[in-house]
């Protein structure tokens, strides 16, 4: 195993919750009031086009201009950005990219919303990274993240957090492994819960284990 590609939410940290945070202040300015954090829930793991269309459907808003709250979600988002510290950093997620560092394992992170340098870095772990790619960059960003490392996809490991992720780095031909709810992570090749179930050894094991069964 020469390469870890990782998803930043749910792995490194909770991006969900900085998206939510950000569309709540949107709809504070464009609406006079906030989300209730039932809404929360059901913005998890959507991209921005769809968190937009739920957000309008709790308003009731036909006819807004899409393309500029899009706009003004991304300058709020990147706000919200600006204001992290490394305390957002999962408890568990330094112990893991420390262990794929003493195994001379290289990382790339899947970048999905194009802020994953600025987040590492205000989380502090950014140096740990060799490669950001980003889905706008490539069709399956875990093949572009592949040969960003300059490591074959069959080398790599891929920890994904929703199910797209999973089948993107299963057609890759990575070796998955799915962080969150085993149902809807069944494709992946191994699933833990939450990030702190995720040692070395297990994860050398799994690699292993799919190697050989090649």
């Amino acid at each position: 195993m020469k390469g870890a590609i990782l998803s930043l939410n749910q792995i490194i940290l909770d991006t969900d919750e900085l998206q939510f945070e950000a569309w709540r202040n949107l709809a504070m300015y464009e609406f006079g009031m906030g989300l209730p954090g039932k809404v929360a829930h059901q913005l998890a793991g959507l991209d921005r086009h769809q968190a937009l269309e739920v957000v309008l459907s709790h308003f009731n808003q036909t006819d807004a201009d899409k393309d500029e709250l899009l706009n003004e979600q991304y300058e709020m988002y990147t706000k919200v950005i600006e204001g992290i510290g490394e305390d957002k950093l999962y408890p568990n997620a330094k112990r893991l990219l420390n262990n794929f560092y003493d195994h001379y394992v290289d990382m790339a992170v899947n970048d999905v919303d194009g802020h994953a340098k600025e987040i590492l870095q205000k989380l502090k772990v950014d140096d740990f990274f060799d490669a950001f790619v980003s889905p706008v960059d490539s069709d399956n960003p875990y093949l572009k993240a592949s040969q960003e490392l300059n490591v074959q996809p069959a080398a790599c490991i891929g920890i994904g957090s929703n199910a797209k992720q999973i089948a993107l780095i299963n057609d890759t031909g990575v070796v998955s492994i799915g962080v969150g709810d085993a149902t809807e992570l069944k494709a992946a090749k191994y699933q833990v819960s939450q990030v702190g179930d995720l040692k070395y050894p297990m994860i050398r094991k799994v690699w292993e284990d799919n190697e050989l069964d090649e």
